[in-house]
């Protein structure tokens, strides 16, 4: 069984806030169609490196803030985010021998799909509807991937060898 960190806890909450962020972060509308999918990134790389502790009910509760954040269809979100979450619990076993590129291309899938959902969500409520860009923030998720997982992994490294180092003294 994992050890059970609360400072992972604290990562997790910081990452997905400023997910949150970056996600509702005002652009131009030019630029906010190639906006990446930062919450359901977030999502995705705490699900890829502890999957114990992160499953289903997070990426429902991620989806569940961000709708609240962005105030439109609640829980439209949270319905994709738990379904990309159980999608990728499917995976779990393939994905720890997968490398960075070849885990862009699965987010490009599923980031692709989450937003043909979200899409769809809404065009069942909102009859007269138009929709965006449906492959640019795929696109530019799976661009920002790496970037993503080298930052935090950066980030998440640091605490946790001061931590391992205090234990050897």
């Amino acid at each position: 069984m994992p050890e059970i960190r609360p400072l992972s806890y604290l990562w997790t909450i910081v990452a997905l806030m400023l997910g949150v962020l970056l996600q509702i972060f005002p652009l131009s509308s030019t630029l906010a169609h190639w906006r990446p999918q930062f919450v359901l990134l977030v999502v995705f790389y705490w699900l890829f490196r502890d999957p114990f502790k992160h499953g289903i009910a997070f990426a429902w509760l991620a989806g569940l803030l961000l709708d609240i954040f962005i105030g439109e269809l609640f829980g439209r979100h949270a319905v994709v985010f738990a379904l990309c979450a159980y999608l990728l619990q499917l995976l779990q076993q393939r994905l720890h021998h997968f490398r960075v590129l070849h885990q862009a291309a699965l987010v490009l899938l599923l980031v692709l799909m989450s937003q043909l959902l979200l899409h769809s969500i809404t065009l069942l409520l909102r009859v007269n509807w138009q929709g965006d860009l449906v492959l640019a923030p795929a696109i530019s998720s799976a661009l920002v991937w790496p970037l993503l997982v080298w930052l935090l992994n950066r980030l998440l490294r640091a605490p946790q060898l001061s931590q391992d180092m205090s234990h050897e003294y």
